[in-house]
């Protein structure tokens, strides 16, 4: 079973994909923040990283600069997702690129990022 690990401060939206994708035959684990998420990707090694952008104590720049800097996390697949309606850059505070398979503004539109993770890390079995 593939393992997603979703990180955002929004908690109604973490509910609600952690039920669509486990829904999926997806395992799911969760965390509010950069911090708390770069934890969890250490202890469980997810297939996946879904991370928001703006969250407090550690955002989404510094989780991915962080989860890229170790061996496990060099190669995994990324998607940012982001409310703003600004620009994002797709740089961290240092200029380096900002290693993600894809960007998706919020809303998320759950069709599209179910197919988009079913293309980077395979599909998942739903639970009957």
């Amino acid at each position: 079973m593939k393992t997603i690990l979703l990180v955002d401060d929004e908690y109604a939206l973490v509910e609600s994909l952690t039920e669509l994708f486990q829904d999926q035959g997806y395992r799911v684990l969760s965390a509010g923040n950069g911090k708390d998420g770069l934890a969890r990707f250490e202890a469980e090694k997810p297939d996946l990283l879904i991370t928001d952008l703006m969250m407090p104590i550690m955002d989404g720049r510094e989780l991915i600069r962080a989860v890229r800097a170790l061996t496990s996390g060099e190669s995994l697949p990324i998607i940012l997702i982001s409310a703003s309606t600004r620009p994002v850059a797709m740089a961290d505070a240092e200029g380096a690129a900002l290693e993600v398979r894809a960007f998706l503004r919020k809303p998320i539109q759950w069709e599209r990022l179910r197919d988009l993770v079913a293309k980077l890390i395979g599909e998942g079995r739903p639970n009957y």
